[in-house]
Order: structure tokens, then C-alpha cells, then sequence
């Protein structure tokens, strides 16, 4: 796990000074402190899930061609792909290696919610449970479906484990705003 947390921060690191020179947040009209908040939540959330994105999206490319050639072979076949929902989970929850769990299933969990926080934070249309699930959704889904052009295996249970994580985010966010936020 440990492993992970540090590949993110690094990646976190290097994209820092691109988000920099295209956000320019120095160069924004002053707000006030709610302004200075949203924009560090604003590059918080954006840094984040670019490490995020980078991390689930490692994998082998090639051209676009033989990488849909490849995906077309791997669904006809089954290869790397599970579409039964818990049989992962039930794997890493009968096997007792406590790190496979960790990153398996708590990191699937934990890594997402920033994206349900974040997305209710930022974006005040987003505070219904409609747009929590499609936001909960998309993003999860994007990558799963990616991932099966770049030779990654493809889980449904990763897809729910991403989506628990995301509806828990918000949860937390409308936990903590109705204790603290006032707007």
C-alpha cells in the first residue's frame, strides 16, 4: 500500500507545475477567502486525480488500431476480464494476505472518495443523489472500460469498490458540511 501512496505523490509532484502554468491561480481575481478555499480545494482535487488517472491507466499501448484489435480479442475471450460482481472481492476476503486486502479493497475504496468529496465540494449542482451516482459512475466506468485497451484486467468489482468509495465521499461531504459549512 505504502508503495502506491508514495507512486501518487510523486506523480502529484510532477504534474504540480503543469497544473500551475495552466491554472495560473496567481493571476485570478481575488475572492476573498472563499475564493483562496476553492482554489485550493479546485487544485487539490485536480492534482489528485491526476495521480489517480495515471496510476489506473498504467499499462502497454501501442497504436489505436492493434489496441481495438487486442480489446476485441480479449472480451471474445474472456482474458483478464471478470463481469461477475464480488467474485474478486470474495477471492482477496477468503485468502489471508491482510496486504492484498489493503490495496485490493480498502485502497479501491479510499482512492475514490476524494472523487464523491470533491465533486460535491466544488460544484453545487452536483449535491443530488442523481449527479452523486452518474458522477459516482463515470469516472470508475471510464477507467475500467480503458483499461481493457491497455492489458489491464477489467472488474466489475473494481467498478463497485470505486463507486462505494465515490458515494461514500459525498456522504462524508454532507456529513461534515451539515456539522461545520456554512454557506
Amino acid at each position: 500500500m505504502l508503495y502506491y501512496i508514495q507512486k501518487i505523490c510523486i506523480i502529484i509532484l510532477a504534474v504540480t507545475p503543469f497544473y500551475l502554468i495552466i491554472r495560473k491561480p496567481w493571476r485570478r481575481k481575488a475572492e476573498g477567502w472563499a475564493g483562496i478555499k476553492r482554489e485550493v480545494f479546485l487544485a487539490a482535487f485536480v492534482l489528485f486525480h491526476a495521480g489517480l488517472l495515471v496510476l489506473a491507466l498504467w499499462g502497454e499501448y501501442d497504436t489505436p488500431a492493434h489496441m481495438a484489435q487486442r480489446a476485441a480479442e480479449r472480451m471474445e475471450s474472456g482474458e483478464k476480464i471478470n463481469l461477475v460482481p464480488f467474485r474478486t472481492m470474495s477471492g482477496f476476503s477468503m485468502r489471508k494476505d491482510m496486504d492484498a486486502f489493503m490495496v485490493n479493497i480498502v485502497g479501491n475504496i479510499v482512492m475514490f472518495m476524494p472523487w464523491g468529496f470533491g465533486n460535491v465540494l466544488l460544484w453545487k449542482r452536483r449535491r443530488n443523489v442523481w449527479a452523486v451516482i452518474c458522477c459516482s459512475s463515470l469516472l470508475p466506468l471510464l477507467i475500467e472500460v480503458s483499461q481493457l485497451f491497455i492489458e489491464r484486467s477489467v472488474d466489475v468489482d473494481d467498478f463497485i469498490l470505486n463507486f462505494t468509495g465515490s458515494c461514500l465521499g459525498a456522504v462524508l461531504f454532507f456529513l461534515l458540511k451539515k456539522r461545520f459549512w456554512r454557506e
